[in-house]
C-alpha cells in the first residue's frame, strides 16, 4: 500500500525541467549594402531589440549561455548618413540593460539601463558615416554585459555612393568561459576583469561556411571589433586596396597588408582574390585562436 501511494505521489509530482535547446546559429552575410539601403536620400528609420538572456550555439558542437540581442550574438543593423534614426531596446531580461550605440551624438543619460520590463529609446541624425559598435549600457555593469555578448555593429553607408562591391561584415568579439562537461560557455569574471578571452570570435560563432566571389572581383567588409585589444585584420593570399579607419572614406590609405582596429572602433576595407582558390580573413595578433575557428574563408570559383 505505500509503495502504490508513493508511486502516485511521484507520478504527480511535476516533471524535473529540461535544459532549453540552444538558439541555433543564423545566417552571415546579409547585409543589404550601401545601395539598397541609401536609396535616393536621407529617411527616418527605427530599430527595435529586445534584451534577453539566451542559450545560443556558436559551433563545433558549442553553446554560449550569453547575453543578447533579439537572441542572436552580433547583430548588425543598417543605415544610412543624413538619417534620422530611433534606437530601442526593450528590457526581456531578468536584470539592468540599456543601449549605447557610438554612432550617435546624445547625452549619455538617456541609453539607461532600464529595469526588467521596461523600454530606453533616443532619437538623432547620424551625420558621420562608419562602422559603429553599438552594446548594452549597464552603468558600472557595462563590460561584463559587452563581454557576455551583448553588442552588435551598427553600419552607417556613406551618403556618397561607393564603387560596387559584394558587401559583407565581420564582427570580431570574444567568449569569456571554457566550455562545461554539457559544451557550454559561461562567463567567468575573472576572465572578464582580466581581458582574458578563452577564445576569440567573428560574428559570435566559431565556425563560418566560405565567403563566394569571382577572381579579382571587389569585397568590402564592415568590420567592428568589441575587444578586448587590437585587431589586425588581414587577409591571406592579398592585401587591401583601401583601409578606411573607422569605416569612414574620409580617412582611407590604399594598399596595405593590414590595418589596425581598437577595441570598441571599426574599420571597412576592400580587397580583391587575385586567382581561383582559398584566402582567409584573420587577426594576425592573435592566430593562437586558429584552432577554435578564429579565421573567415574566401573562396574565389
Amino acid at each position: 500500500m505505500l509503495a502504490l501511494a508513493l508511486a502516485a505521489v511521484l507520478s504527480a509530482a511535476p516533471a524535473a525541467p529540461q535544459p532549453k535547446a540552444p538558439v541555433p546559429l543564423g545566417p552571415e552575410w546579409t547585409l543589404k549594402g550601401q545601395r539598397a539601403t541609401c536609396g535616393r536620400g536621407p529617411r527616418a528609420r527605427t530599430f527595435k531589440l529586445r534584451s534577453q538572456e539566451n542559450l545560443v550555439e556558436i559551433g563545433m558542437g558549442l553553446s554560449a549561455d550569453a547575453m543578447t540581442f533579439d537572441g542572436h550574438l552580433a547583430p548588425v543593423l543598417e543605415a544610412c548618413q543624413g538619417d534620422s534614426v530611433t534606437l530601442e531596446t526593450f528590457n526581456a531580461g531578468t536584470m539592468a540593460h540599456g543601449i549605447d550605440s557610438h554612432a550617435f551624438h546624445v547625452n549619455m543619460d538617456r541609453m539607461g539601463p532600464v529595469a526588467p520590463g521596461k523600454s530606453v529609446q533616443f532619437t538623432g541624425e547620424l551625420t558621420v558615416p562608419g562602422a559603429f559598435l553599438f552594446h548594452c549600457a549597464a552603468g558600472e555593469l557595462t563590460d561584463t554585459h559587452i563581454k557576455s555578448g551583448m553588442w552588435g555593429a551598427m553600419i552607417v553607408y556613406p551618403r556618397k555612393p561607393l564603387p560596387k562591391a559584394k558587401e559583407i561584415a565581420v564582427l570580431q568579439g570574444g567568449f569569456f568561459g571554457a566550455p562545461d562537461a554539457h559544451g557550454v560557455l559561461r562567463v567567468d569574471s575573472v576572465r572578464v576583469a582580466h581581458n582574458d578571452p578563452y577564445v576569440l570570435d567573428f560574428n559570435g560563432r566559431l565556425q563560418h561556411q566560405p565567403v563566394t566571389a569571382k577572381p579579382g572581383e571587389r569585397i568590402r567588409v564592415w568590420f567592428v571589433n568589441a575587444g578586448p585589444g587590437i585587431s589586425s585584420p588581414h587577409v591571406i593570399g592579398t592585401t587591401l586596396d583601401r583601409f578606411m579607419a573607422s569605416g569612414n572614406p574620409a580617412n582611407v590609405v590604399r594598399d596595405v597588408q593590414t590595418g589596425l582596429v581598437p577595441a570598441g572602433g571599426g574599420a571597412a576595407f576592400e580587397f580583391r582574390l587575385p586567382e581561383k582558390g582559398m584566402y582567409t580573413l584573420v587577426d594576425h595578433d592573435n592566430l593562437r585562436f586558429l584552432p577554435l575557428g578564429f579565421a573567415i574563408p574566401f573562396e574565389a570559383k
